[in-house]
């Protein structure tokens, strides 16, 4: 190589790397996203493997408990999920308390009492509170207007409330209420609905074979309404005898 022949001149020129326009943080988005996905369906996957009894509880326990009565006179109110023990699966039992226990098997009963009766489920309803479960039956069932006389239907009636107390180791109490213009024979209300309650009471006993210890009467007149008494519709609602089924346990509150 000639000595006056200048060097080559070489230049390098280095690519600048290109940085994530957002960081690292669509990484944790992502990952969130992810999660959030695996836990819809596991969820999913969970509710179709549900016995549609327990799906039917669960969805009645989200409903609105605000809701105005008298549209809904008849519904079943919420009941504590219990799935008994599956002998050949080995479905795992809740665990619940006696008194829950209590409630279920009463409810489970009186579905069934009024899916028999037709007369009863067109005129009835069932519901559940933290002392009990009630069952509440139209008067126009039981009795004449303004009396306190059982009419022959209402024996019929009376035998389930038996079957229950007999099948079932529960007491009852049974309340009378009226309308607000509800009389009969000189009767106030309180008389008149106390009077309801003592002959579903002597029945049950009497004819029914039930300790008088397991049995209440209570008067309740038009103090406790369902609907506003603003419609001869709503005091027809408003009329009514209840069976409110309660442990033992549960007796010192009457």
């Amino acid at each position: 190589m000639s000595k006056n022949k200048p060097a080559p001149i070489i230049i390098k020129r280095e690519e600048e790397g290109h940085a994530a326009p957002h960081g690292g943080s669509w990484k944790v988005a992502y990952a969130d996203f992810v999660t959030a996905m695996m836990a819809l369906f596991l969820l999913l996957w969970l509710t179709m493997a549900l016995k549609p009894q327990v799906k039917e509880q669960i969805a009645m326990f989200f409903q609105d408990q605000d809701l105005p009565k008298r549209e809904k006179p008849q519904e079943t109110a919420v009941l504590p999920t219990y799935v008994a023990k599956d002998s050949t699966q080995g479905t795992p039992q809740f665990k619940l308390s006696q008194e829950e226990k209590y409630k279920y098997e009463v409810a489970l009963m009186i579905k069934q009492l009024m899916d028999n009766n037709p007369n009863l489920k067109q005129n009835s309803g069932i519901s559940s509170d933290k002392v009990g479960v009630l069952l509440h039956v139209n008067n126009a069932v039981m009795f004449q207007p303004g009396s306190p006389q059982l009419k022959p239907e209402a024996y019929k009636l009376l035998d389930d409330v038996v079957g229950v107390l007999k099948k079932i180791k529960v007491d009852l109490v049974v309340r009378g209420h009226t309308d607000d213009a509800e009389s009969g024979n000189g009767m106030s209300k309180f008389e008149l609905s106390a009077m309801r309650a003592a002959s579903c009471v002597r029945y049950i006993v009497e004819k029914g074979g039930i300790p008088s210890t397991r049995v209440k009467a209570a008067a309740y007149a038009d103090s406790q309404p369902i609907a506003p008494n603003t419609s001869d519709q709503n005091r027809s609602i408003n009329r009514r005898v209840e069976f409110l089924y309660h442990s033992p346990e549960m007796a010192n509150l009457y």
